[in-house]
Formats: structure tokens, sequence, C-alpha cells
């Protein structure tokens, strides 16, 4: 799509809104805006309006490109704009997985400028990555990772252009994270212990082999399944899954190891906890590989949350909270793969 797009708040004209939401022209008498979320590569806003005929909706969710350049750097280094929209745009309506209402999805050709106009899925709230998840939390949001994973689009993968970007940003990977690993180091030595950080060294002399991995399957994956990504009902049942820049064509293992890996406050609660889920996750699946096999794709991709831990937090903008949320997404999967010897398999 070419044109121009509202990429700042107040940049949504009232005429815009309109045509969305097809309603006619001048019967949004006034339109409000608050940042809402904790997102470090896009600025999301709950839009409220008022309408005059009252039939479309009261409020809604704008995602719009970040504001920080480094966030949108990174953004455009690894495609996350073009990811996102392309699976509201593409996929996620019928798809029976759990996110928000995709009202207007659009993005410029050069992937800079993007829009999307999503339900606002008020009182769902967002859970708590540096709390940690309840485990009826982590149950509903690997029932929705098995919903996610079952999805085929009836054209197949191969018609969706944004699905494919995984094999260039973990190419990328390779080639940066040997080097970006030390300021990694550095900047988190004073939240991280030594074996966290001796354990990530000995995982990025090996990131090659990591990345080389074949999968027993692929399917679409979500890519970034953490807390702070999934909104929740009050009673701790998933309401949406939300933040789909990083979603692919990948390994579903991937989703299942970081869901668990990153939620966990207590890793004694994970140890417990996590065959069972793995067991139901698999029951919920319409095809999937056996317990034994997909274990060991599991035991494997304990690293995969602390790896995001440590690409993400090289390319956003520096914050106290992320980088609090940064060291718990780094050191809970980090336990995870020490107690399953996840570097053996390597």
């Amino acid at each position: 799509m070419s044109g121009a797009l509202p990429l700042r708040p107040e940049e949504f004209e009232n005429a815009f809104v309109e045509g969305v939401f097809g309603a006619a022209a001048g019967s949004l008498r006034s339109l409000h805006h608050q940042p809402v979320g904790t997102g470090q590569v896009c600025d999301s806003y709950r839009f409220t309006c008022d309408w005059a005929d009252g039939e479309a909706p009261a409020t809604f969710i704008a995602k719009c490109p970040s504001a920080d350049p480094v966030s949108r750097g990174a953004a455009a280094i690894f495609h996350l704009y073009d990811m996102e929209v392309g699976w509201y745009r593409d996929v996620a309506a019928g798809s029976g997985v759990c996110c928000p209402r995709s009202y207007h999805a659009a993005i410029s050709d050069d992937e800079q400028s993007f829009v999307l106009m999503l339900e606002d899925m008020a009182p769902a709230s967002q859970g708590d990555q540096l709390a940690g998840a309840s485990l009826l939390q982590v149950e509903t949001t690997l029932a929705a990772a098995a919903a996610l994973h079952n999805v085929r689009p009836d054209k197949g993968y191969e018609s969706l252009d944004w699905l494919h970007h995984a094999a260039g940003n973990s190419a990328f990977m390779v080639g940066s994270l040997p080097k970006g690993y030390s300021l990694f180091r550095e900047r988190f030595s004073n939240l991280l212990s030594s074996d966290i950080l001796d354990l990530g060294q000995e995982l990025i002399d090996r990131i090659s082999r990591y990345v080389a991995h074949e999968p027993l399957e692929l399917t679409i994956t979500h890519g970034d399944m953490r807390l702070d990504n999934i909104l929740f009902h009050a009673d701790g049942r998933v309401a949406a899954l939300v933040d789909w820049q990083t979603c692919s064509l990948g390994n579903p293992a991937n989703d299942v190891a970081y869901m668990i890996g990153t939620s966990f406050a207590d890793p004694a609660e994970r140890r417990r906890q996590e065959e069972r889920l793995v067991t139901e996750y698999l029951a919920a699946r319409s095809s999937a590989p056996d317990f034994t096999a997909f274990w060991q794709e599991y035991r494997r991709h304990a690293f995969s949350g602390f790896l995001m831990a440590i690409n993400a937090s090289l390319h956003v903008e520096q914050t106290e909270r992320g980088d609090r949320m940064f060291a718990a997404m780094a050191e809970r999967p980090a336990r995870m793969a020490l107690d399953l010897d996840s570097l053996s398999l390597l």
C-alpha cells in the first residue's frame, strides 16, 4: 500500500476514522486518545469516539510506529511491522485464534509506516512479565497456542510473504549476537548471576548450530508469547494474544518453551507442571508429533526466551522496566535450560 497513513495519534483525523468504520461524514463528533501498554517496538493508544449515531465502536486501539528511532530501526531490520500487519490483514479473521478484531491494517511499501486499528479488549488486562503467571494463565495461553498452531491458511504458507522473514532474521542474529553478547553481559551484570551469564556465552558460542536445527514441523507461530503480550480476563483466562510483530512460519515448540520458560516466577512450580502442560498442549493440536519427539524440541528451545531477551535488549530503547523485564526473560528460561540439560542438544 502507498499513500499517507496516520503515524502519530494526533494525525488520526475524524474523516479517516469515519472512513474506516463506514460512518457518515460528520458523524464522529470528537476523538480523544491516551497511551496504553508497555510495548517497546510500537506505540499504542486507546481512542475514545463520540459518535452521533452510536453504531461504530466507542473505543478502539491504534498501533503506530515507535516515536523512538532506535526501536523503529529494530523494526525495520527484523520486518516487525510487516509481520504484525500481515497477521491481522491476511490471517486473523476467521482463524479461531484469540486475538483482537482488526478494523484496519495497512503498511507502506518500504515497511516504515503502518497503522493498525484494533478492537479494544478492555476490561481484559495485560499479564505481568515481572510478577510471573498463575498456572491457569499458562494453561489457557497454551490452549490458545495450540489453536494458533492448528491454523492452515486457505492459500497455503507460500502465499504469505511476510510469514517468511524468520530465516533472514535468524541469519542476522547469527551474525550479530556473538559481538553483541558482551554488551548484554556488561549491561545486565548486576541483574543476572554469573552462572546465567556464563550459560549465555556458551549458547552464543553455539548459535549457528541452534539456528541450523531442522524442526519436526512448521506452523504459524507467534514468536513472542509472553505475559506482556497476552490480555487476560479477570478470571485468569486468555482474552487475546497481542503484539504479533514476530509472527512467522516456525517451530511451534519455540512458542511452547518460550511461554512456559518465561512465565513461572518459581522454577520449582515450572518443573512440577511442565510435562503435564506439554501433554495437554499436544492433545489440543489437530496434528502434532508424539510426546517424546516434541519433548526433545521443547528441551532444545528452552533457550528461546533467553535469546529474545538478548537480541531485543540490544535493539530497542533502554528503559528501567525494560531492563528488569529482559532480565526476567533471560533468567527464567536459563534456569529451565539448565534443568533440562538443553545445552547438550546443541
